[in-house]
């Protein structure tokens, strides 16, 4: 067996230990069957995704929703959609409260950390990941599995929705005359001519994100992108 090889089962077998969640296991279990890169998109599983945080800092703030909704063979699936309120240990401080309008009564009844990193870790399975700026959302993730006592991180293949849409605009080569203004999600959904009714909440967020990964899919195969492997490459 290759050393790298070797190396890497080490590692996998000391994340996964008898006193790891059951859900963390089949978790790992079910990364083995990921899509592989000859998947045609048609055939790949999304899940869209974003979370409403304390602050932009992962290191120390803390979750306070997720939304999710899949989106497969072309359509959002709506009655496939996650969502939730995390329920705080402290009364945190909300510094972005203005914006997604959490009040600390609300996330009183929402689900305990645990039960929501759960939750969401079972809707998700071994879907490829998406969101405008997925790696904060998935940083975040990583440190509720930190506070969990998982000493792993989320394994899933990821799409930023912002940077797709840079690559399919050919605008990655012209890095200097980029305007990160013109690839938030507002600037991004109204140029594609789509609805932004619900934005500011994680469920909200992640609806129009998935409205906008159809659009950018639909672009892809105008380039003439048809795999998975084509597209996250």
């Amino acid at each position: 067996m290759r050393d790298w090889l070797k190396r890497l089962i080490g590692r996998e077998a000391e994340a996964i230990t008898a006193a790891t969640p059951m859900f963390w296991q089949q978790y790992t279990a079910a990364m083995a069957e990921q899509a592989s890169a000859k998947t045609p998109l048609v055939e790949v599983d999304f899940v869209v995704f974003d979370t409403e945080t304390t602050g932009l800092d992962p290191k120390i703030d803390r979750v306070l929703s997720i939304g999710a909704v899949r989106v497969h063979g072309g359509q959002v699936l709506i009655s496939e959609s996650f969502e939730c309120l995390v329920k705080q240990e402290e009364t945190p401080q909300l510094k972005s409260a203005e914006v997604h309008g959490l009040l600390s009564k609300q996330l009183e009844e929402g689900l305990p950390e645990q039960d929501a990193l759960e939750a969401f870790i079972r809707f998700t399975g071994n879907a490829v990941l998406v969101g405008q700026h997925v790696a904060f959302d998935i940083a975040m993730v990583n440190q509720m599995l930190r506070h969990q006592g998982i000493n792993d991180k989320l394994r899933n293949r990821s799409i930023d929705t912002a940077q797709l849409a840079i690559r399919l605009e050919h605008r990655r080569g012209d890095h200097h005359t980029l305007k990160p203004a013109e690839y938030s999600l507002d600037a991004l959904c109204a140029r594609y001519n789509l609805p932004t009714d619900d934005r500011h909440t994680a469920s909200g967020d992640a609806f129009a994100t998935a409205l906008l990964l159809l659009k950018l899919l639909s672009l892809a195969r105008k380039r003439k992108i048809y795999t998975l492997g084509e597209l996250v490459k």
